[in-house]
């Protein structure tokens, strides 16, 4: 690290603060603080705006010479536009949560199975092990960090109103999912052969039609329940 001492501005800014960075040059931009090198000596930000235009793939990371700052004025995180002002976009690590999620991710790969071969045997037990599994898939997907941009949290004001509708919107799936599998295994039997033969790997063409038509509809109710949340943070920011 250079023999220099920090600047005065340097007192304001800190990890994810928001301000309006004047630079040596003339430009002025609206950038949010993502860190610091220390070796290089520079400031690294999300470029937010900025009174000269730049390729989209110089905004976020970039790295600004502290020498070349003038000065550093925070700004409120809630005026930017988004997703600066979502107000659960940066969230510390949650023991509970982790602990949560993992419980329902092993319960959704490694309990599927031991459930079924359970309940498979009693009135309606492949539905109501279905739902259960069908459950836990959701809740996973829907909330964890999933290639999306971030994660949604339970806790979050944006989310917590949303919950109640997730809820409605989920025991439609459900009954969606029910009447699938019953109308199906009602007509199985009445299927052509070819319907029964398993394949090298021990499918039948009708279990994969109907799972692929289940995972279809989960996959369907994750895409649509993250967009749902989405849109709430974008109108509450």
């Amino acid at each position: 690290m250079p023999d220099e001492k920090f600047p005065e501005w340097m007192d304001k800014t800190g990890l994810h603060t928001v301000g309006i960075v004047t630079l040596d040059d003339g430009e002025r931009m609206t950038a949010e603080v993502v860190g610091f090198d220390e070796e290089s000596w520079e400031l690294i930000v999300d470029v937010i705006s900025s009174n000269r235009p730049h390729p989209k793939s110089k905004q976020e990371g970039r790295a600004i010479p502290v020498s070349s700052v003038v000065s550093f004025e925070p700004q409120p995180s809630a005026a930017q536009p988004w997703p600066h002002s979502d107000p659960c976009r940066h969230s510390s690590f949650s023991p509970a949560r982790f602990a949560l999620m993992t419980t329902l991710f092993l319960s959704w790969t490694l309990g599927s199975l031991p459930l079924f071969f359970l309940l498979q045997k009693e009135p309606y037990g492949f539905q109501v092990t279905s739902a259960i599994v069908y459950t836990i898939f959701e809740v996973w997907f829907t909330f964890a960090a999933t290639g999306s941009r971030s994660r949604f949290l339970f806790t979050c004001p944006a989310v917590r109103p949303q919950l109640p509708r997730l809820l409605l919107r989920h025991f439609g799936f459900i009954a969606a999912l029910v009447a699938l599998q019953t109308a199906a295994l009602a007509a199985y039997p009445h299927l052509p052969d070819w319907w029964h033969v398993e394949s090298r790997k021990g499918m039948t063409p009708f279990a994969a039609a109907l799972l692929f038509s289940c995972m279809g509809l989960a996959f369907v109710q994750v895409f649509t329940n993250r967009r749902l949340l989405e849109r709430a943070h974008r109108e509450f920011s």
